[in-house]
């Protein structure tokens, strides 16, 4: 069976030989790039939230940070401060209404 092979250019290449280096150290042998490189991925498969707050500049809303949202406007709507659009606020855009779909 023949593998589907592709080349992929790497930003960070003296990394991957550091890193190919300092496993040589500890296994006691060296093992290819692409053993590495297939590591490398099906470790950030099994860590993927991880892998993903990393390749994003936007926050991932997890449980407990909509457990702090939910709070927070609860805590608002309790002091009659206006959040909805209906009672447009000053702090909520017409962004803030397409994303949360009010």
């Amino acid at each position: 069976m023949l593998k589907h092979m592709t080349v992929v250019k790497i930003q960070n290449k003296d990394r991957l030989d550091k890193l190919v280096a300092r496993l040589t150290l500890r296994l006691g042998r060296k093992p290819t790039q692409q053993e590495v490189v297939d590591t490398s991925i099906r470790m950030a498969d099994e860590r993927f939230e991880e892998l993903l707050s990393e390749l994003t500049s936007l926050p991932v809303i997890d449980d407990e940070k909509l457990l702090a949202i939910q709070a927070i406007s609860d805590e608002l709507e309790a002091a009659h401060i206006p959040w909805k659009i209906g009672n447009r606020s000053k702090r909520m855009n017409l962004d803030d209404a397409d994303i949360y779909g009010f």
